[in-house]
């Protein structure tokens, strides 16, 4: 690859005193004849060539790139990116640079160079800013086929207008910046890439093989504070400590934060694991979040809920800012996940039923019903015939002749505090019948793994949030609030002000200026790996840029 950019690079050079002799007008013509063809040439994805046709359209038919003498500094700007692409998570191999390259060498030649070698150059290049540009908009892969439970819609519907509008741009470094996503996660990581990159350029994390306490001394230690220092989590000058005193102990809260481990446990066993994972497994973790990053809107709105799924926790906006956060439980690996996907609330309903999904009817219920018929009003059950509106008693049904085949009833959970959706739900209807709900088992959230839902989300404190989702709906005081979750009749309250909810899956973010890393509590992480390949090693990359910079003086 390094040979394959030294040439691409090294043919730019060549462009400045080569070719003067062909004009404007036969670059034109030729790039005319090209157009003509509905047909794409072989290195043009037939994908491409509809948009590529409209911008040079919009062009006027002259070339983007290319002039008579020499490739336009935008044309540098491009490949310069595309090199760069691995510091996005992207690859460098994916883009036919060796195409480029030998395109180059037959467009800038000495006294024989040819329109069409330049019409063809140019097509080139804008097939490499189509190609990278839509990585950027949208991403590289399909989410599909990474998370099969990941339903947020892509930027992909805008992709080749937004393409379209910025291709004359003279600044692309700055049109190609705009392409990035907005989050600020997406520069914190790229930053976080960058260190880990550097990191593992200088053979990798120190290892740390033994736990240790505060006040103990000696290597054991130095090998703990070496590996802070490295992450960031203790400043450098405290690279020679060899005691585990207060510093040392504010570094380790500060690695057990950002990792989302328990605080107070000190480097134990958990802290350990997490320090055994390889820089490039960190890296890679990185670049699949960017990933993830570029599958998302663009924008979520000023007002909006977020749920970071591995993370465990809500995040409210409002204006742009934070206003709240929370613990939240989530859906059991096993017992039904949490879907990734957007959707609105538009409804608040208090002192709720809840309507017990047929699977856990089936499978749950129905057994412990079968051995004790009393089951059912113990914890407030009531029976309904399906076309029914109208609970039925118990007792006059034969529960031994119940099974998945033969099941004709609703069980649902009458209102109140021992209701398994507690006192207050909040509906964003959507196709998978998730939503967030108040729950009777607060002891729940003091655990640091909290996927222990059939999929819906409980959340740690539903009277503040409902304070948040219902503002500008009413007088909804906080004493309100309180009474509506305490009556003794059921009240729904449409929202005026529907309210965007994302439930997201991010095992690396940004928090606080922080990277911060999750366990993959769905084991999808290695899929998405694995179809974004590996980078070539920090060394080659650096020598790449380095050769790069290099040839560029010129």
């Amino acid at each position: 690859m390094r040979r394959l950019l030294q040439c691409v690079f090294l043919s730019f050079l060549v462009a400045a005193t080569a070719c003067g002799g062909v004009s404007r007008e036969e670059i034109h013509a030729a790039l005319a004849g090209a157009l003509a063809d509905s047909t794409p040439p072989e290195y043009i994805e037939a994908s491409s060539w509809k948009i590529a046709r409209e911008i040079y359209s919009d062009a006027g038919g002259n070339p983007l790139w290319v002039e008579g003498g020499a490739p336009k500094k935008r044309a540098r700007a491009l490949v310069e990116a595309v090199a760069a692409a691995e510091d996005q998570g992207l690859r460098t191999a994916e883009y036919d640079l060796e195409g480029l390259g030998q395109a180059l060498q037959r467009a800038y030649k000495d006294d024989e160079t040819e329109p069409a070698e330049l019409a063809e150059l140019d097509l080139r290049l804008t097939e490499l800013y189509l190609e990278y540009g839509r990585h950027l908009l949208s991403g590289r892969l399909d989410p599909s086929r990474v998370n099969e439970d990941w339903f947020i819609r892509t930027r992909r519907a805008t992709v080749d207008s937004t393409l379209r509008a910025a291709a004359p741009a003279e600044d692309l470094e700055k049109a190609l910046a705009e392409f990035l996503p907005a989050a600020p996660d997406y520069r914190a990581l790229m930053t976080a890439r960058a260190r880990y990159a550097a990191i593992a350029g200088q053979g990798g994390f120190p290892e740390v093989a033994a736990t240790v306490a505060p006040g103990d001394t000696g290597a054991a230690v130095a090998a703990v504070v070496q590996r802070l220092v490295m992450e960031g989590d203790l400043d450098s000058s405290a690279v020679a400590l060899r005691t585990y005193d207060s510093a040392l102990s504010q570094a380790v809260e500060r690695f057990r934060r950002r990792f989302g481990l328990e605080a107070g446990k000190g480097v134990d066993q958990a802290m350990l694991a997490a320090m055994k994972v390889p820089v490039d497994r960190r890296i890679r973790q990185i670049e699949l979040n960017l990933e993830r990053l570029r599958w998302l809107p663009n924008e979520f709105g000023a007002r909006y809920v977020a749920v970071n799924i591995p993370d465990f926790q809500l995040h409210a906006y409002d204006d742009g800012r934070e206003v709240l956060t929370m613990r939240v439980i989530v859906g059991d690996e096993y017992d039904g996940t949490t879907p990734v996907f957007a959707d609105t609330m538009n409804q608040v309903v208090f002192r709720p039923y809840w309507n017990v999904p047929s699977s856990i009817a089936l499978e749950e219920i129905l057994p412990l019903v079968q051995q004790n018929e009393s089951y059912l009003a113990r914890n407030e059950y009531e029976v309904v015939p399906a076309k029914s509106s109208t609970p039925v008693d118990p007792r006059s049904i034969d529960w031994n002749d119940l099974d998945s085949t033969n099941f004709p009833y609703l069980i649902r959970q009458k209102p109140g505090p021992r209701n398994a959706l507690g006192l207050v739900k909040f509906l964003f209807p959507n196709r998978f019948d998730i939503y967030m709900h108040d729950t009777p088992g607060d002891h729940l959230f003091q655990r640091s793994k909290r996927a222990l839902s059939h999929g819906c989300i409980r959340l740690e404190h539903p009277d503040k949030f409902a304070e948040y989702v219902l503002e500008g709906t009413g007088n909804w005081t906080p004493d309100r609030i309180k009474a509506a979750m305490n009556a003794e009749e059921q009240q729904q309250v449409p929202l005026k002000r529907p309210l965007p909810v994302y439930i997201l899956y991010l095992t690396a973010f940004a928090r606080d200026g922080e990277v911060h890393f999750r366990p993959d509590l769905y084991d999808v992480d290695a899929r998405g790996m694995e179809r974004l390949g590996k980078a070539p090693p920090a060394a080659q990359i650096a020598a790449l840029r380095a050769t790069f910079e290099e040839l560029m003086k010129g």
